[in-house]
């Protein structure tokens, strides 16, 4: 009792730095972004979700350390369900989220949809339907995600014209900004660090199993960042910003993310429970997709979103 006592407000402390210091970091990297003139659901899906993201790599490989990669997994199918269930559900409930529908974000979410399909591979694996190494999917992972930066910076940037080209800040502005960007990574490397810690020896204590511990607590801290930066954005009337940002940053979990954990880890991650989770990640990406194609997520499909996320926390 003693020690789940300590663990606790070490994983609620770390979960607030870990929020913070990542949202610092993206406001700085948004300054540097402002200058290069990008499209903001381009920005968004590119840049920003690699950001966001920031926090599930590290959890991914500070769990690997840890011995314990199914917190990781976890963290990725929680972290993805909370994005679209929990911050466009907030969002779309709000109002905000009415007219967001562009070409360009209901095909980002066709190819989310169908990188979703990949990690069916594990637990089809993981019940002998055929043989497939962990490692041989994580490549795929991999290989997904880099094709896909690929394809948006080439075919989907505008170009920036020189006559565009925002001038460049002053100097000293220019070195606070990396300053404060580098003392924002330190202190999510640290906090995640810590967040993987606590969330294993709670797990432990409680008995539960790490993967829920990873999708139900840890993916809400991780997904902070989405859910503060997208709130300022969408306030400011940058909704393709916002959509962007949600869709790339669940990509980039399951593929970039998902992809160094299966190809690194060297332990076997049981998959039982990933395929409890898995499920509701495909029927929330389904609901946000159907409100998408229709023009936007009204606040009747934002409350829809919500009432299955705590439907999700509910059975998992």
């Amino acid at each position: 009792m003693v020690d789940l006592i300590v663990q606790l407000p070490i994983l609620a402390i770390s979960l607030i730095v870990l929020a913070s210091a990542s949202h610092f970091a993206i406001g700085s990297i948004e300054k540097i972004i402002g200058l290069t003139g990008l499209s903001e659901a381009s920005t968004g899906f590119v840049i920003l979700a690699v950001m966001t993201s920031t926090p599930e790599i590290l959890v991914g490989l500070f769990s690997i350390l840890q011995g314990d990669p199914a917190i990781s997994i976890g963290t990725i199918l929680g972290s993805n369900i909370f994005n679209v269930a929990a911050v466009l559900g907030i969002l779309g409930t709000l109002g905000y989220l009415k007219t967001c529908c562009t070409e360009l974000l209901v095909e980002l979410t066709d190819i989310l949809f169908l990188t979703t399909l990949i990690p069916l591979l594990l637990v089809i694996s993981h019940y002998h339907l055929f043989n497939v190494s962990s490692p041989i999917v994580g490549a795929i992972l991999l290989g997904t995600f880099f094709v896909n930066i690929y394809l948006m910076t080439r075919k989907r940037m505008p170009p920036v014209k020189m006559n565009e080209v925002v001038e460049a800040p002053r100097k000293r502005e220019a070195k606070t900004v990396i300053a404060k960007l580098l003392v924002s990574f330190v202190a999510v490397v640290v906090a995640a660090r810590f967040v993987v810690y606590s969330g294993s020896n709670i797990a432990v204590l409680l008995g539960a199993p790490p993967i829920l511990i990873g999708a139900k607590v840890i993916a809400m801290g991780t997904s902070l960042p989405e859910l503060t930066l997208d709130f300022v954005a969408v306030r400011r009337g940058r909704v393709q910003l916002a959509i962007g940002d949600i869709i790339g940053s669940n990509l980039t979990n399951l593929t970039l993310v998902l992809g160094i954990v299966l190809i690194t880890s060297p332990f076997q991650v049981n998959m039982t429970v990933f395929s409890e989770i898995l499920p509701f990640m495909l029927i929330t990406l389904v609901i946000f997709w159907r409100f998408l194609t229709r023009g936007g997520i009204s606040q009747i499909g934002g409350i829809v979103l919500l009432m299955t996320y705590i439907l999700f926390q509910a059975v998992t």
